[in-house]
């Protein structure tokens, strides 16, 4: 009997990606990416024909959103609940690189069509209950008007209720915020309507300054978050699940660094495709992190197919 694929919606911005600029040569590399869009391209490989992954966001209609479009189905996304709004056109951002492989980051988004995802002939958020497993990021929510993070946040806490999970990346930009406040207040929100965390150290510490790790263990689980996976960087991930933190566990370094976009994406998805598949935790966090290692040993968001 053929077993029905895991139904895996993940809800955010898709944007054209400029890197590799050289202007002597005249030359640009032009890619399509997006922090929740990486992670729905890795989960898809991940999980090949044993899950369904769409992407749900809003592009345009015009010849850069049709070859986004493209893009995402040639790598097995679905595509079919994007939004496509007339008018309207995908963000840009390009990408500088310093010699340790540091990323900056450069945008013109003001009115990107990913920012009316839920507006009137957008998303209908209540599709959302179509799907196993929702994820989404601190940058889904930024994006948004106000009005519009709370009725997704609702409907998350919807989800989260009747029993789908929910998983949920800070993925903090300041810049895309009001203030910290508002961001703060975001993300306490939609803790409340998460499943599995997958926050990142620095950003929480941002937030949260002064707080160790099993503080934002319990105030995640004061939430009613049922597992963590706390991203460290090269030092790997703190764990915490059944009501306690796991053991840290070794995890190898990457081989070489040389551009660390998507890092934290692609950790996503290979710890949830690891989980959805039947991994442990702690399996899970070593098939995420040497996932990790290996995308931020090229350029770019998206390593080639191997």
């Amino acid at each position: 009997m053929t077993q029905t694929p895991i139904r895996i919606a993940c809800l955010g911005e898709a944007m054209i990606e400029l890197s590799g600029l050289d202007p002597r040569a005249g030359t640009l590399d032009v890619g399509v990416a997006g922090d929740t869009l990486n992670t729905a391209i890795y989960m898809a490989r991940a999980l090949g024909d044993r899950g369904r992954v769409s992407y749900l966001t809003a592009l345009g209609d015009d010849a850069f959103s049709d070859r986004m479009a493209g893009f995402m189905e040639e790598e097995g996304i679905d595509t079919s609940a994007i939004a496509r709004l007339p008018g309207r056109l995908p963000g840009i951002y390009s990408i500088a690189v310093d010699e340790r492989g540091e990323r900056t980051f450069s945008y013109w988004r003001s009115e990107a069509a990913a920012r009316a995802m839920l507006a009137p002939g957008g998303i209908d958020p209540e599709t959302l209950g179509d799907f196993d497993l929702v994820f989404l990021s601190g940058i889904t929510l930024a994006i948004l008007p106000p009005e519009h993070r709370m009725k997704l946040i609702g409907q998350c806490n919807w989800l989260k209720a009747s029993g789908k999970t929910v998983t949920f990346d800070t993925n903090y930009r300041p810049r895309l915020w009001e203030s910290e406040e508002a961001a703060r207040a975001t993300f306490s929100q939609m803790w409340d309507a998460t499943t599995i965390a997958l926050p990142s150290r620095d950003d929480e510490a941002r937030l949260h300054p002064g707080e160790d790790v099993p503080d934002l263990f319990d105030r995640l689980a004061r939430k009613g978050v049922t597992e963590i996976a706390l991203k460290d960087g090269a030092a790997g991930p703190h764990l915490w699940t059944g009501g306690q933190a796991l053991p840290r566990g070794a995890y190898p370094p990457a081989e070489r660094v040389v551009d660390t976009t998507a890092a934290g994406d692609s950790f996503n998805a290979g710890y949830l495709a690891a989980r959805l598949m039947g991994q442990g935790v702690e399996e899970a966090a070593q098939a995420a992190h040497a996932l990790a290692g290996r995308v931020i040993g090229v350029r770019g968001a998206i390593i080639p197919r191997s």
